[in-house]
């Protein structure tokens, strides 16, 4: 197997993780949502849950850890 062969099984898996990935988000409902932030505690608006179901952190933190990342 040479570099090319490496480099493009390589590149395959990541393409198969991130498809497996947002099909996952995809079935994910609101119920699916926290009430409350895994981070803070705080309540999670049902706006939040709404948009972004399976959310488990409140806008705020999602934007700390994204600043962080």
């Amino acid at each position: 197997m040479d570099e090319a062969d490496i480099a493009s099984n390589y590149q395959q898996r990541e393409m198969d993780t991130l498809l497996s990935h947002h099909q996952k988000k995809q079935t994910l409902t609101v119920q699916d949502s926290a009430d409350c932030c895994e981070e803070c505690g705080f309540d999670i608006p049902s706006e939040r849950q709404v948009a972004v179901p399976g959310c488990s952190l409140c806008i705020q933190c999602a934007i700390r850890l994204e600043q962080t990342s």
